[in-house]
């Protein structure tokens, strides 16, 4: 029998409609300690089910959670069927569902969908590395890598600072064409970055760009409080990341473009 096959029980058996529980209650409900991470991460009270044992406790009886408060520690679940499920009938639903697969697949599909359908936040962590006034750092500088990356480069625009945003697959090749485009050398095919950036951008090159990278490792992306590094070589990810930092100036209040080039 599950961990939390009691826990399933006690829902089935209830009448409420709303059942806003103790995180200690559901503990004695199923005579052992939760995880640590039902604690700390309100995604282990998502309603995806599956082979989640957990989940699938008040799924099955019917329920599903509704809001988490772990700094209260209190989860609140809603009945999705009246009458919830009647533990007796539990087998004979399940020995249908295996009889019928287009059934237990819509079953699964439902399940699914109530966790996909949550709010979702997706933030983003990244450091900066300074690259310094375009004019005065060598395209050599140890500090700027040859990978991908998102660079972030800097202007007076009046009394105002503007930033621009670019995502490449080379930050040495970007930084190299706009260096050339300012200090008006002709470079052919590979200047034509940067003679794009400094034309989208509406930068002055005789001014002053500063210039900043956020190099692969230095990025991470983090959704409903879980992390992982963000891999600047996939190119749609790389975009995802200079997207987020775009939004991230816009709500600074400063000027801002995302480039393509």
């Amino acid at each position: 029998m599950s961990k939390y096959e009691p826990l399933r029980e006690h829902l089935a058996r209830m009448d409420d409609v709303v059942w806003a529980a103790k995180l200690d209650e559901v503990e004695s409900i199923i005579g052992s300690n939760l995880p640590r991470s039902a604690r700390e991460h309100r995604t282990w009270w998502a309603n995806s089910g599956g082979s989640l044992v957990h989940q699938n406790s008040w799924l099955d009886a019917g329920w599903r959670v509704e809001r988490t408060d772990l700094n209260r520690d209190v989860i609140v679940f809603r009945r999705l069927r009246i009458g919830g499920t009647s533990i007796a009938n539990q087998s004979q639903r399940s020995n249908r569902a295996d009889r019928n697969p287009q059934k237990a697949a819509e079953k699964r599909l439902g399940r699914e969908m109530v966790s996909l359908r949550q709010p979702a936040t997706v933030t983003l962590r990244a450091e900066w590395t300074t690259l310094g006034d375009v004019q005065k750092t060598p395209c050599s500088h140890s500090t700027i890598p040859a990978e991908a990356g998102v660079l972030r480069f800097a202007a007076m625009d009046g009394d105002d600072v503007k930033t621009v945003m670019v995502a490449t697959h080379s930050v040495q090749h970007l930084y190299r064409a706009l260096r050339m485009e300012m200090k008006g050398m002709d470079g052919g095919a590979e200047n034509r970055s940067g003679h794009l950036l400094i034309k989208k951008s509406g930068f002055d090159p005789e001014k002053p760009i500063e210039c900043d990278v956020v190099k692969p490792g230095n990025a991470w992306l983090l959704t409903d409080g879980r992390g992982r590094k963000a891999n600047l070589d996939d190119k749609t990810e790389c975009n995802l990341v200079a997207q987020l930092l775009y939004v991230q100036e816009l709500q600074s209040g400063r000027k801002s473009k995302l480039l393509q080039l």
